[in-house]
């Protein structure tokens, strides 16, 4: 039947806009943001700098030519301030730079490296010469970027090929300072699924994916990657923690991956890496014979844990590119696959990644550049969700390609103005099905939380569409230089989507005993949209300081489309078939985001530069963020059971009682109603962030630095029962829990409403602060590193009005949360407050070079609970937390891994590397989680040891 929408907008309150927009305007003046460099092209770096004569004077007129092999050779001269400018340039380690004018010496400066995002500043002092005469200059370029204001990493490809890691973009995080990864990768035990991060305090939804300019973030699971990636096809890839500059919409997480391109000289790689599980350590258990072969007894591990193990990685492509037309075209083209079979416990969990890259650059004149990037990525998977209590039958088989088409068109119309269009669409869909079939009804035990027989089942479609058009003009000065950079982006995006569970139910045991019911309808939804932007920023640069201003404005707007759900196989009566109309709300998200940075060169030469910013952003929308009404959301009504005929299987009438619990906005007394919502006229969430720090330049090539980072988060949207934040609708009562005995919980006075409203959030906010020091090797005199420490403090605050069940509001106010801007209460991942990196390769004679990365961090929270009987009025269960979260965690974990490495070189035309890595060089045997439920037989058993030592084998092949 068709359902209407019982849905009450709140008025749009004007006055209250106003103020939003008046708050805004004024945080522009009195809480400026920052601009993270001046360079704001998104996958792009520059060069520039200042020509002055003997006595420093500036020297215009320098005719200063660029050359590389990835871009035709190009001039551009000096203006009557001694200014040059490459404003757009693709990331390269090799630029060479002439500077020539009649009566003064030709200098050339060689090896001239250009980072993704960052400015490379050569400053030339002109000698003069009454002969041709030239001064060749190598190595001397400089390590600090006198104008970043931002903190973050970029990783080459020189590190990401030097450094053993599992090879993919999250184990690039994890060596990134400041920022922390959930789960440890040793060798690949974790490859082939994503990874939770954060850092510096933000919102891990606020995380954007870029991939060769281009926006790709899955708007469906905000901060996550639409694919998986091959690894070998990055030049760069840039990660950016904090001072996102205004070209960039949020203040959360940026990973900006800059893939590789043909050039005038052809070049092509092949590699193969090889783990084979005969040569690992197992921690635990042995997965052939199921048996214990490390230092943990059985009564120790979680029942049926034996450990998680690589079977066997293979790890192999290929890649070439070069010009078709030699300073007009050229092409680059690769093929990745990684082939991964794991087991955890016995039960197989295998990966396989395929990755296609195609690329063509075409020059058109000296003025224009045509660039398209194709990628196709697929993942299939089979044994998602393996765990202990996830046997192979309740584990998804997994499918669905990522194709990505990218288009630019770059314009420079003289040596000041630029100009940039590019327009991408993302496919991205995706299918998780039950092993166990979607008519096979779902087990659950509440004591052991075991599943059986079948699991929930998803598929998915989520296309993405977006266009930027950027520019950027320069303004030369006697004393003050502007460099603007202006843009517009628009951004669409749709999801389609089915989730339900095996047979429609969840037949839930205690010890094995028939307990309760939970029917469960399928949850189909079908949304959009969208974003429209515009910013403005000006990089003022006055002799040794340089000040970042910007400003961004956002409209953000989605809506529910419309929907169809099936009658319910057990009971359609209580979950009749539904049409949805679809709803758009007349009110979306508007904000403007200043920003401002400041540099000052205290040394006067850029080896010694101070930093500041500091920022309002604002956060991405979720597509489904208005899905409030929608009525195919997938209700869940929770019955007791008797299992009469004794199958183990939810049977048509075998559900009885009154409900123990309701999904909200759901009514079981009259199911055909409207879902009944009170949505109001929400403003997006914000975040404040505050950036100090300083950066020396102890010599050309290496550099040690701090950040300080404070961060503010609030404003976030929320949605629950109507009434359910008032205190007084909560009582405080003893239960009498088996195997815990006395438990105070809290459950509602009397029945809960129907009704769910939709708001901002008041009275809570979450807030970081934390210091971060770094050093940063390049390659040079044989050898390259990074080094880091963080130390961090991340709290959570619930006021008045800003929760519902209070039960745990004591234990969580205020204490310590994951370092991703997300409350963690509840969970068993807590994030470090302090951890320390360290990275590093040192090349030895005859073509032997070995390299390692170590870390070192505080243990997670172990957040210990008791879960609770059913509660009067349909409440249901509670986790209630036994402690303050955060008050107890693991023992502090520490891995080191190394590799070892001889190169060949074949005569010039390129090299061969062999590779040998060794991950958790030490065996470590690190307990990475336990069962925190108190009143459960497996209370305190460890449920995940760190992947023992692993040993892999590679061969490269790089031809130039």
């Amino acid at each position: 039947m068709r359902m209407p929408v019982k849905v009450f907008v709140r008025p749009r309150q004007y006055l209250r806009r106003a103020r939003i927009i008046r708050s805004s305007l004024g945080a522009s003046l009195a809480f400026t943001l920052l601009i993270a460099t001046p360079v704001w092209a998104q996958d792009t770096g520059a060069i520039s700098g200042v020509v002055t004569d003997p006595d420093g004077t500036a020297l215009p007129g320098v005719s200063v030519t660029m050359d590389s092999t990835m871009v035709p050779s190009s001039t551009v001269y000096t203006q009557t301030n001694g200014v040059y400018r490459y404003p757009v340039l693709p990331p390269d380690e090799q630029y060479t730079l002439t500077f020539m004018l009649e009566g003064f010496k030709t200098i050339i400066q060689e090896a001239v490296p250009v980072r993704v995002g960052g400015n490379t500043q050569i400053n030339v002092g002109m000698e003069l010469s009454t002969v041709e005469e030239t001064v060749t200059v190598t190595g001397t370029t400089p390590i600090v970027d006198v104008k970043k204001t931002g903190t973050g990493q970029n990783m080459t490809e020189q590190y990401m090929q030097s450094i053993p890691s599992a090879r993919d973009p999250w184990v690039m995080m994890q060596q990134t300072a400041g920022m922390q990864v959930d789960r440890e990768n040793i060798g690949g035990s974790e490859s082939g699924q994503q990874s939770s991060f954060g850092a510096n305090g933000s919102n891990r939804s606020d995380a954007m994916w870029t991939y060769d300019g281009a926006e790709i973030t899955d708007m469906s699971a905000l901060g996550a990657s639409p694919m998986y990636y091959d690894f070998d096809a990055f030049e760069e890839i840039s990660i950016s923690t904090g001072g996102n500059d205004p070209s960039i919409q949020t203040g959360g997480t940026r990973i900006n991956f800059v893939t590789k391109r043909g050039g005038n000289d052809w070049r092509g790689a092949t590699r193969f890496y090889l783990t084979d599980g005969n040569l690992q350590s197992r921690n635990v258990g042995d997965p052939d014979t199921g048996e214990l072969t490390g230092n943990f007894s059985e009564s120790e591990l979680y029942p049926g844990y034996i450990g998680n193990s690589i079977q066997n990685i293979k790890d192999w492509g290929g890649e070439v590119g070069g010009p078709v037309v030699a300073d007009k075209a050229f092409v680059w083209v690769s093929y990745g696959k990684q082939d991964i079979k794991q087991a955890v416990g016995t039960s197989p969990d295998n990966t396989q990644l395929k990755n296609w890259h195609a690329k063509a650059n075409f020059h058109l004149g000296d003025k224009a550049v045509l660039n398209y990037t194709f990628v196709h990525a697929d993942k299939t998977k089979q044994g998602r969700g393996a765990a202990a209590n996830r046997p192979p039958e309740t584990t998804f088989i997994q499918g669905g390609p990522t194709p990505i088409h990218t288009g630019k068109l770059q314009y420079t119309i003289n040596d000041n103005n630029y100009v940039e269009a590019s327009y991408n669409d993302t496919g991205l869909g995706f299918f998780l099905n039950a092993q166990g079939g979607t008519e096979a009804q779902v087990q659950y035990d509440l004591a052991t939380g075991m599943w059986g027989q079948s699991y929930f089942s998803y598929s998915t479609v989520r296309p993405l569409k977006n266009g930027r058009l950027d520019g950027n003009s320069y303004v030369a000065g006697s004393s003050v230089d502007h460099e603007f950079k202006y843009g517009y982006s628009f951004r669409t995006a749709k999801t389609s989507s089915v989730w339900g569970p095996g047979g429609g139910a969840v037949a839930v045991f205690i010890g094995g005993a028939p307990a309760e019911a939970w029917l469960i309808a399928d949850e189909i939804f079908n949304y959009q949209g969208s974003r429209q932007s515009v910013y403005l920023g000006d990089t003022v640069s006055a002799g040794r300081l340089t000040m970042n201003l910007g400003l961004r404005y956002d409209k953000q707007d989605s809506q529910a489309n419309a929907s169809q759900s099936p009658d319910h196989p057990l009971n359609p009566a209580l979950f009749p078939a539904l049409t949805f109309d679809g709803f758009k709300p007349d009110f979306g998200w508007n904000s403007l985001s200043p920003r401002l940075g400041l540099t000052y060169d205290l040394s006067g030469n850029g080896t010694t530069i101070l930093r500041f910013s500091a920022a309002r952003y604002y956060s991405q929308q979720y597509n489904g963020e208005f899905n409030a009404p929608i009525t195919t959301f997938g209700p869940e009504v929770d019955f007791q059971w008797n299992d009469a005929n004794g199958n183990g299987n939810i049977d048509t009438g075998e559900a009885f009682g009154d409900p123990l619990w309701v999904s909200g906005g759901f009514d079981v007394n009259n199911p055909n109603a409207p879902k009944s919502v009170i949505m109001d006229a929400t403003s997006a969430p914000w975040s404040n962030e505050l950036i100090m720090g300083a950066e020396h330049e102890l010599s050309r090539s290496l550099a040690i630095g701090a950040d300080f980072v404070y961060r503010k988060n609030g404003n976030e949207t929320w949605e629950h029962r109507l009434g359910e934040d008032d205190p007084a609708f909560w009582e405080q009562v003893t239960q009498n829990v088996s195997g815990y005995g006395s438990l105070q919980v809290y459950q509602p006075y009397g029945s809960r409403s129907g009704t769910t409203t939709y708001r901002n959030r008041p009275n809570y906010t979450s807030s970081y602060s934390g210091i971060t020091a770094y050093l940063n090797k390049r390659f040079a005199n044989n050898w390259m590193g990074n080094a880091s420490f963080t130390w961090a403090n991340p709290k959570q605050r619930f006021g008045s009005g800003g929760y519902t069940d209070p039960t745990n509001i004591e234990s969580l106010n205020a204490g310590t949360y994951a370092n991703d801007g997300t409350p963690r209460g509840g969970t068993s991942a807590g994030a470090a407050r302090w951890f320390a990196k360290f990275g590093g390769m040192y090349q030895l004679p005859q073509g032997i070079s070995l390299a390692g990365f170590f870390r070192l961090r505080e243990g997670h929270v172990i957040d210990r609970y008791v879960r609770s009987n059913n509660r009067a009025n349909g409440a249901g269960r509670v986790n209630a937390n036994l402690a303050p979260f955060g008050s107890e965690r693991l023992s502090s974990f520490w891995n080191l891994d190394l590799r070892a490495e001889k190169t060949f070189d074949l005569q010039g035309s390129g090299r061969i590397h062999f590779i040998m890595d060794a991950f958790n060089i030490t065996n470590n045997d690190h307990i990475l989680a336990v069962q925190r439920q108190f009143n459960s037989s497996a209370y305190s058993t460890i449920r995940d040891v760190v992947q023992g030592r692993t040993i892999r084998f590679g061969a490269r092949l790089v031809l130039r």
